[in-house]
């Protein structure tokens, strides 16, 4: 395992709550899809642009949400981003269950045995299937709040009205799309 494997789980931690979107009040209450589908879900999930988190840029770029599913395993999802100094494919994967009863409320765990508390929650809001996802995640602070928005695409570098129909989506829901900040992903694989 080398040093940015094994420091980024940790970064993710220390980092959390200052790595973020800090804003005031509570958490808005935002449901996640309704009808979300799992299965249909699954595939390459490009990051185009998300919400401040430090630790992914310090990371790296070019990440990439791989959604799988295994008979053995279920469902998990595999994050693979290209490390800024060496320029390699760095990865790590995350255990996935979703709410029985709001399936688009995704639970994740980061399998590792010497970080089992790296876990949570996040929302898919909003998908086609096949140009677009936003995901969402919020955690209440004292008086304030975090917030991260993905926008995926399963292109690489989709048509301008995919970005511009799910930024309207997100705004429609109340979510700040100026907080939004595109990807760098100059030179990624394909």
């Amino acid at each position: 395992m080398n040093c940015i494997q094994f420091l980024l789980p940790v970064l993710v931690l220390v980092g959390y709550v200052g790595a973020q979107v800090l804003l005031s009040g509570p958490c808005p209450k935002i449901p996640p899809m309704k009808n979300f589908e799992p299965k249909t879900f699954l595939g390459r999930w490009y990051e185009l642009e998300r919400y401040f988190v430090s630790y992914e840029g310090l990371a790296g770029t070019c990440w990439v949400e791989n959604y799988l599913y295994s008979p053995k395993r279920g469902h998990y999802t595999r994050l693979d981003w290209m490390d800024r100094i060496t320029r390699k494919t760095l990865n790590i994967e995350n255990g996935l269950t979703f709410d029985k009863y709001e399936p688009g409320r995704l639970h994740y765990f980061v399998e590792r045995p010497f970080l089992p508390f790296l876990q949570g929650e996040y929302l898919v809001l909003a998908t086609d299937y096949s140009t677009f996802a936003l995901a969402w995640q919020c955690m209440d602070l004292p008086l304030k709040h975090t917030e991260i928005l993905w926008l995926l695409s399963k292109q690489q570098y989709p048509e301008a009205y995919v970005i511009k129909k799910a930024k309207s989506i997100a705004s429609g829901l109340g979510l700040d799309v100026s907080l939004l900040r595109k990807q760098d992903r100059a030179g990624c694989p394909n």
